[in-house]
């Protein structure tokens, strides 16, 4: 059974007992990891165990949203108990580490785009967050070019801020997600408000009339994720 985070203070325990917890990544990644024993006391849950915590993951300390807490067991979690860890709900000082983290992000990302300024010209990045422990950085970025090399702007940044640097393309449709607007319905863009993947099937009813292209594009200039919800 998976308990959600109200249902944590009734989960009962004894010594021998192991939970493990499932933690959404601000990349929209999940992890298995193991609950620190400092998060139960007297065989209960800790009350407040709510929103964002530090995980330890094998790059360092992070943050994450605990989503699903559940009993080990073998049989669904495998032999091997997790080694990623829960370690603690986030107090004010990792508030305020995550903020300096904000502005440190801006400056590598500022310094990535100066190191690729002569090899790819449209490149943009959407996305550069710094991990709670400052070892890796995360950078999402967007470019019109079929095929780019980025590496060596990699490496430079690797040598100038000594982390690793995680680099990942995205795509139209991703960078709405992430930034945001407004779709030509008025209303907020389904992916930056509630949609969390884009539908496999993107076909649209020919019966209502919507043919013209200006109709059926979205913000991001792609064929508009609504239309999969029309019948044929």
């Amino acid at each position: 059974m998976c308990y959600n985070l109200r249902q944590l203070e009734d989960i009962r325990m004894t010594d021998n007992d192991i939970l493990v917890a499932k933690v959404l990544m601000p990349e929209r990644g999940v992890f298995t990891v193991r609950v620190d024993e400092q998060l139960v006391v007297s065989g209960k849950v800790k009350s407040g165990m709510t929103g964002q915590f530090a995980v330890a993951l094998d790059y360092g300390e992070d943050v994450g949203r605990v989503f699903c807490i559940q009993p080990y067991d073998p049989a669904i979690h495998g032999e091997r108990i997790p080694g990623f860890r829960l370690l603690r709900a986030l107090d004010v000082r990792d508030e305020k580490t995550l903020s300096e983290n904000e502005t440190l992000a801006a400056a590598m990302r500022n310094a990535f785009l100066s190191f690729t300024k002569d090899m790819v010209r449209d490149i943009r990045i959407p996305v550069a967050r710094l991990s709670l422990g400052r070892k890796k950085l995360f950078l999402r970025y967007v470019t019109d070019q079929v095929k780019v090399d980025l590496s060596a702007a990699q490496e430079a940044l690797k040598r100038q801020f000594g982390v690793d640097v995680s680099l990942w393309a995205m795509g139209p449709r991703d960078e709405i997600s992430e930034l945001g607007g407004l779709g030509p319905c008025g209303r907020v863009c389904c992916c930056n408000s509630w949609q969390r993947r884009y539908p496999s099937r993107l076909a649209p009813d020919r019966r209502s009339g919507n043919s013209l292209p200006s109709l059926m594009n979205g913000t991001c200039g792609r064929f508009k994720c609504c239309l999969a919800f029309e019948r044929y």
